[in-house]
């Protein structure tokens, strides 16, 4: 194991609803674009609690745990850029970085010179504790994993936790960080985990649909230029038996014809709630002129990156369950172990996938050279 610059981490809990979401440091043209790729008043707060022992109603609101150089106070002369000073890097806010795109995600960007925010409510490794699972890796603390980081890179990724379903919290962050770029993954993710019971699918539903509201009306109201990268599923579409287009379909009936948005068939709560994404953003770039790219992808396998790879815990989630495992991953461990494969219904499903440290983080890429970096 590496040798890890020894670190403090400030962490402040209140029991009070408004958020602290300032991080602490240790040392001072507008359009919509689809892409198809083969006690708080937070709601998660009050439901990863039911059912268990009586906790104390404190919430940690935001930390920072890398070390941060200190940055020399600059006169007024010296705060005027000269145009031959090369322009500042692009900052980027990861929401959902301590999750499985995310953390691949909020590493690559950092590696590649943006300035990167991590933004999440940590509730993902609670859902491994209400139902007993576990990564097949082990998952640092998002504090170590940072200061890992940190020590192995030299590169600072700032952290602020809370919920973004809490709109005063997310202003705070959006007004703290200031980002030109937001890679929204802060989903419940899992289309089982939706289907288990009425609190799952109304929590599944709350979160994702409230929360990128949340993000878009964020946007809107203090980083109007800011482009929205939104991870979507092509599960929005179902399977229809024609090819699906990018968006929209132009679609002739009864001798008329129109230019409308593709059909969508989700088949879970969870499905239906990114359908219900896809049309808010699509409401805001029009009503608005939000800059958003509605990444619509298939499932993402793979734990290594290039960045992952340079030290133990910066390793990433392998979930192989039955509620958050895809079944690549599954049957990976199962064919390990001797153990037969959990074959859904009649085997004759097909799906693209898309390798975590290829094709999705290419994707991620081009996005920001094409629509953020311009």
């Amino acid at each position: 194991m590496a040798h890890l610059l020894s670190t403090s981490c400030s962490i402040k809990l209140s029991s009070s609803h408004r958020p602290l979401s300032q991080p602490f440091r240790q040392c001072p043209t507008k359009c919509l674009t689809f892409f198809t790729l083969g006690t708080s008043k937070s709601p998660f707060k009050r439901f990863v609690l039911q059912g268990g022992t009586q906790q104390a109603s404190c919430i940690v609101r935001a930390t920072v745990a890398p070390i941060s150089q200190e940055t020399p106070t600059q006169s007024s002369s010296d705060s005027q850029q000269n145009s031959s000073e090369p322009s500042k890097p692009k900052r980027v806010m990861v929401i959902g970085g301590d999750g499985y795109c995310g953390w691949a995600t909020a590493l690559h960007l950092s590696n590649k010179g943006y300035d990167v925010a991590i933004v999440d409510s940590l509730i993902r490794r609670l859902f491994d504790q209400q139902l007993g699972l576990d990564s097949l890796t082990p998952i640092a603390s998002i504090h170590n994993r940072l200061r890992c980081w940190r020590s192995v890179t030299g590169k600072t990724i700032e952290l602020y936790i809370g919920d973004i379903c809490d709109f005063e919290f997310l202003s705070e962050t959006f007004k703290s960080f200031e980002p030109d770029a937001v890679v929204h993954f802060g989903e419940q993710r899992s289309a089982p985990y939706s289907m288990i019971d009425r609190n799952r699918a109304v929590f599944t539903q709350h979160n994702n649909v409230i929360g990128t509201l949340n993000v878009l009306f964020a946007i809107k109201e203090f980083r109007d230029q800011c482009h929205l990268v939104k991870l979507g599923t092509m599960g929005e579409y179902g399977t229809p038996n024609i090819d699906i287009e990018e968006g929209y379909i132009t679609i002739t009936h009864n001798g008329r014809t129109d230019t409308l948005p593709f059909p969508k068939q989700a088949s879970s709560f969870y499905h239906l709630s990114k359908v219900h994404d896809s049309n808010n953003i699509a409401f805001t770039c029009k009503a608005w002129g939000i800059r958003a790219t509605d990444l619509n992808q298939g499932v993402v396998y793979g734990v290594r990156t290039e960045e992952t790879e340079m030290h133990e815990e910066l390793c990433n989630r392998l979930d192989y369950d039955g509620v958050f495992g895809t079944a690549l991953n599954r049957f990976c461990v199962q064919a390990a172990v001797g153990h037969p494969l959990t074959v859904y219904g009649k085997g004759g499903q097909v799906r693209p996938w898309l390798n975590n440290n290829i094709a999705f983080l290419f994707h991620i890429a081009f996005f920001f050279h094409k629509y953020v970096d311009k």
